[in-house]
This record gives structure tokens, C-alpha cells and sequence, in this order.
């Protein structure tokens, strides 16, 4: 039974279709969609909103459609998009969705608006169900998506969301068929990571990135991806800690005293000892600066429990041991099968941009000139490599 249903039995009320005062908001074009990327629930917003848009908003643009992004004002602003997030009151927000040819959102109020005013519109749904908290007056112009072999959590802080299992490609077969449009890109998704929706930014210590690049994103700067540590690299790094937050990460002892003037800079520090010796005078120093330190093992590259408990007596004095496992649910040899893959951990290093650590060792760079960078799968050869490190970084696709 639909929630509306449900609310008219309890109170004796009728179910009639809900009426609004639209005012009118003033918009520099007429043919356009609306998109909203948050609702009132974590575990409902979906997270790749952006690549949605990335593969369809050229040929929007050709049809001559603008994207209006709704919403408030702390909502994750989309790119491509014309922004009037927390600009309007209800009553205008009414109007623009009134005018609307077709809107794309997570289960919020704009679709239940959008379901009584008849726009077409592609609500996705995971933490409940469409039956139940789906557009009441629901036309067939009006699409409802759901994940493959799924049922509704009812769970606010769904972790991981489901709803990010909805395949970018039926949201983008949604769009062609409700705007009757040809969209020049088809693609099928074979993998997305679970730490696709979020940038992070990495480079070897050596590098100095640009404060207009990302300046709000932390860098972790990846000292255990060079073989010898150089002073230009402490020098390097001191020049990060004064652009932005860093964390570092290091499989060797650092000179950590020249990085101290700094160390409220220093978000974390992480000591790798997958394979490596534990050098205790390294960590008494750390200690002695009154800088904290975390001890990674990683467990899916080092299957040695004997190791892993050696190690865990050698610093039993110190501090819990963060075991770290990757995310071994991959399905390797489908990823093999794709064309392309985008990463969101972006790696800088020898005046380059990568978007893998495979990428990087086979120096195979791409040109950042926005964030949407696709490399060919084909261009990597160690492509083992590629899922065992950054598989939940990249989307795969074909």
C-alpha cells in the first residue's frame, strides 16, 4: 500500500491530487530538464549523477535542452549544469518543475511534485520502494528505477547504497526514451568501485600541486611509491603542507623532524609494514614529536598471519595495527572486457597526470584538462595491477 493510501486511512481524509502556488522564476531559456542530487536521506542519493550527465549533456546540448540543477544550497554542485541550488522557494521551485520536460531525481519531494504536475520524470529508489513512496499519480511517462534483485532496506544510512547499483546506462535509456532523442553514446557498465564517487588526489613527494587544483580535496603524498627519498622531497612536501592538508604514506623511515614546523598539516600519517621491517627508532621519533602514526598491513597482499602477528608484538607498546583489506568482490576477468575505465584517484608525478598506479609505473599519462578522463583499458599492460590497486577508484565500462 502506497504511503498516501496508507496516511488517507489513518486520518479519514480523501486522496486528492495536491494543489501548489507556483511563482514564476525567471530563466534565461525555455526547453530544459531538471536534476536533483540529494534528498533527505544519505542512503537514497545516488552517486553518479555526474556520469550520467557526462555521457549525455553534449547531445542535450545538440537538441536543445539545458539542465537546470535544483535543490539546496550545500547540495554537490554538477558540472554542465545551470545552478539555482538553494536560489528558489518552494513556489518557484514549482514553477521550474511545472515547465520542465523531463526531471531526474533520487525519491524526494521534487518527484512527488513532478508526479502530480504529469512531467515526465526517472526517480530512483532503493531505500524504499516505488509501491510504497513512488510518484502517486504516476503516468507512463513517468519512470521508476530500482537496483537488479533488490529489496527496500528502509534503512536512511544504507551502507553501502544500494541505489548506486542502478546502472548509469538505464538512467540514460531512460533519458532517450522519455525526450524521444538519439544519444550518441551507448555504453554498458561493467564495474564501479565503491570509492568512485569521491576525488582523491595522490602524487610522489617530489611533485608540488597547484592550489587551483581541487583546493578544497587533501593530497596524500605517496613517499613508499619511490624507491630513495631526496631532501627536494621533504622540500616538496613542506610546500603541499602550506597549499592544503596532506596525508602521508610511507613503507620507509622519513626525516619526520623536517616536516614538523607542519604537522597540524598532516592529516594522518600512515607507516606501511605489509613487507617491510618496522623501524622502531623511526617510530619513537614520530612518537617524541607527539605525531601520531597508523601501522597498515595489508592482509590481501600479504596472506602471512604468523607475519601479521609478529609484527602486531613488535608494537604492542604502539597503537592498534589497521588491518587492511582490499575489496576482493571484483569480477576481474569481466573488468578485463572493458574498453575504457575513469578513475577518481588521480595521480600526479614526473610532470604528469595518471589515473593508476599501473598507469604510472608504465608511464601511460593522461591531459587533466577536466575530470572526466577516460583511458583506454587497452593501454595498460598490467592490468592485474590495475583492479588488484585501484578497481574501487574506476568505473569500467565498454
Amino acid at each position: 500500500m502506497h504511503l498516501v493510501e496508507t496516511y488517507s486511512l489513518s486520518t479519514g481524509s480523501k486522496i486528492k491530487k495536491p494543489f501548489i502556488h507556483k511563482k514564476f522564476f525567471p530563466l534565461p531559456f525555455d526547453k530544459y530538464i531538471t536534476i536533483q542530487n540529494s534528498s533527505g536521506m544519505q542512503g537514497k542519493c545516488y552517486d553518479y549523477f555526474q556520469e550520467v550527465l557526462n555521457f549525455i549533456y553534449e547531445d542535450l546540448e545538440k537538441a536543445g535542452y539545458k539542465i537546470i540543477q535544483i535543490g539546496a544550497k550545500e547540495d554537490k554542485a554538477l558540472n554542465n549544469v545551470f545552478h539555482l541550488q538553494g536560489q528558489t522557494n518552494i513556489n518557484q521551485t514549482a514553477f521550474i518543475l511545472e515547465n520542465s520536460k523531463l526531471h531526474i531525481g533520487n525519491d524526494s519531494f521534487a518527484i512527488h511534485m513532478c508526479s502530480a504536475f504529469g512531467v515526465p520524470l526517472i526517480g530512483l529508489y532503493s531505500v524504499s520502494s516505488p509501491e510504497i513512496a513512488g510518484p502517486f499519480w504516476k503516468n507512463k511517462n513517468q519512470i521508476c528505477l530500482t537496483p537488479k534483485n533488490w529489496s527496500p532496506s528502509f534503512n536512511p544510512n544504507e551502507s553501502p547504497k544500494r541505489v548506486n547499483e542502478i546502472k548509469i546506462e538505464s538512467i540514460i535509456e531512460s533519458v532517450k526514451t522519455l525526450l524521444n532523442i538519439n544519444l550518441s553514446q551507448n555504453i554498458h557498465t561493467i564495474f564501479i568501485g565503491q570509492r568512485y564517487g569521491n576525488i582523491l588526489l595522490e602524487a610522489i613527494p617530489s611533485i608540488i600541486l597547484s592550489n587551483t587544483v581541487f583546493p578544497e580535496v587533501p593530497l596524500n603524498i605517496r613517499f613508499d611509491y619511490i624507491d630513495q627519498i631526496e631532501e627536494k622531497d621533504y622540500i616538496s612536501t613542506l610546500n603541499n603542507l602550506n597549499i592544503r592538508k596532506c596525508a602521508i604514506i610511507t613503507d620507509k623511515p622519513l626525516e619526520i623532524e623536517k616536516l614538523f614546523q607542519l604537522k597540524d598539516k598532516i592529516i594522518n600519517l600512515f607507516y606501511d609494514i605489509t613487507f617491510n621491517d618496522i623501524d622502531l627508532s623511526f617510530v619513537n621519533k614520530i612518537k617524541s614529536l607527539g605525531m601520531k602514526v597508523d601501522f597498515i598491513f595489508n592482509k590481501s597482499k600479504n596472506k602471512n598471519e604468523s607475519a601479521l602477528d609478529s609484527k602486531k608484538l613488535e608494537l604492542i607498546d604502539y597503537q592498534e595495527i589497521i588491518n587492511i583489506v582490499e575489496n576482493t568482490d571484483k569480477p576481474a576477468e569481466e573488468i578485463k572486457e572493458s574498453k575504457f575505465y575513469k578513475s577518481k584517484k588521480i595521480l600526479f608525478a614526473n610532470n604528469n597526470t595518471y589515473l593508476s598506479k599501473a598507469a604510472f609505473l608504465e608511464n601511460k599519462p593522461v591531459n587533466l584538462d577536466k575530470l572526466d578522463v577516460t583511458q583506454n583499458i587497452k593501454d595498460i599492460n598490467n592490468i592485474d595491477l590495475l583492479i588488484e590497486e585501484d578497481a574501487d577508484y574506476c568505473l569500467f565500462y565498454k
